[in-house]
């Protein structure tokens, strides 16, 4: 008979959750609540707790008019299927998230935090893996983003060690102000990429109004990146038409040859009002390569506003966007949030050899029947110029993606 076993990374996390989850005692009480679709396991005194966490997103996508044919597709994907635990061990916190998608198996969060307050706020302290703050849509996760994929500042300006870091995090967090810093070292999916490159960021963000009705958000971030001799070239590509279905409707970096170090910086423009919102997001990353300086620069303009007596989804402590609860859910009576959205986004690689350019302008309709269930369209019109690859040469057409999304 043949065995079966866990992927290394669920494995692992599996036993992070063991080793975290105290011995039974016969004289502990324990409570539990339930928070949509999942109960929460917590102790009388409040020293324990454990909750499951999960995510399912499925998503079905089409692109058509390209002067291409093998980008002409439509199709499906599991854009993501996560599992994983987090809770409280007092007075530590954590989290082990496992995504499955892409057809591999990647830890995203997997840390323990201590939080705890300190004369100009609360401060929070945590070492693992963890989602490093990179832009305001790449800030949070991507169950909570406007769009079906986050903007081109939170796709295309990105360390070589990806989305999430391997090291120390620290946040601070004041009334209207935060701050959040992070020193990463090798990817703990696949270390070998990164292996001896360490990756220093930095974000903060500020609401310089801050009422009932109306939050402006003010962020800046950055990073810089030293890159070990095991690092002999860099290559990026970038799905584009707000979908990530068709690996043939990319942009790419080309290739940057011989690269020592990179440095990035990003500014945040936004307000949020009583049903509506914008925000506008620039980034800019440049490497420092051997004889060549390469500039990558993308921005990305976007809104969106409420159709139901629903707030847009932001959060202040954090400045990012985050889960929606519908004011009047279907389960009450009611009929969910719904939300019109439009973006518009410009990426440019033309500094790199054989690098890509890029625009599309997406709009969106969602509709969250519940805190736990979303259910989105996203429309794009693209074009985009390759110099590499077989599909060089300038192109346009349009992109539909729907995602049935649930996460808890």
């Amino acid at each position: 008979m043949p065995k079966w076993r866990l992927p290394p990374a669920a494995h692992a996390a599996a036993l992070m959750v063991w080793a975290a989850t105290p011995a039974a005692a016969d004289d502990v009480e324990m409570s539990v609540r339930w928070l949509g679709l999942v109960p929460e396991f917590s102790t009388a005194d409040g020293a324990f707790r454990i909750r499951p966490r999960g995510r399912l997103q499925f998503d079905v996508s089409a692109t058509e008019d390209s002067r291409f044919e093998l980008r002409n597709r439509a199709g499906t994907e599991v854009r993501s299927a996560l599992v994983g635990v987090e809770g409280d061990l007092k007075p530590l916190t954590y989290s082990v998230l496992v995504d499955f998608s892409n057809h591999t198996t990647n830890f995203r969060n997997a840390y323990l935090a201590w939080r705890g307050p300190t004369p100009v706020g609360d401060l929070e302290l945590s070492f693992g893996n963890r989602l490093t703050e990179r832009s305001m849509e790449g800030s949070g996760s991507s169950e909570t983003a406007p769009f079906l994929e986050r903007n081109v500042v939170a796709t295309a300006i990105v360390p070589l060690k990806g989305s999430y870091g391997m090291g120390v995090t620290s946040r601070l967090y004041g009334r209207n102000w935060h701050l959040a810093a992070q020193v990463a070292g090798d990817d703990i999916n696949d270390p070998d990429i990164t292996r001896d490159t360490v990756t220093t960021s930095l974000r903060g963000h500020w609401n310089p109004v801050a009422t009932k009705d109306l939050a402006v958000h003010l962020g800046a971030w950055g990073f810089h990146e030293n890159f070990s001799d095991r690092v002999n070239r860099l290559s990026r590509n970038t799905f584009w038409g707000g979908q990530h279905f068709n690996d043939a409707l990319q942009v790419s970096l080309g290739l940057v040859e011989r690269p020592r170090s990179a440095d990035a910086v990003g500014l945040e423009l936004g307000a949020f009002g009583r049903r509506a919102w914008s925000l506008m997001e620039y980034g800019q990353r440049d490497i420092a390569a051997r004889p060549s300086h390469v500039v990558v620069r993308a921005w990305a303009a976007e809104a969106g506003m409420t159709l139901t007596d629903d707030r847009p989804p932001y959060g202040r402590r954090g400045g990012v966007f985050v889960r929606q609860a519908p004011a009047a859910p279907l389960s009450r009576g009611g009929p969910g949030a719904v939300e019109i959205s439009g973006r518009w986004e410009h990426l440019d690689n033309t500094d790199a050899p054989l690098g890509g350019l890029g625009d599309a302008v997406t709009v969106g309709l969602t509709w969250r029947p519940e805190e736990w269930l979303r259910l989105t369209m996203n429309a794009s019109r693209w074009s985009l110029e390759q110099r590499t690859g077989g599909f060089t040469g300038e192109d346009d057409g349009e992109s539909v993606t729907t995602r049935l999304q649930l996460s808890f």
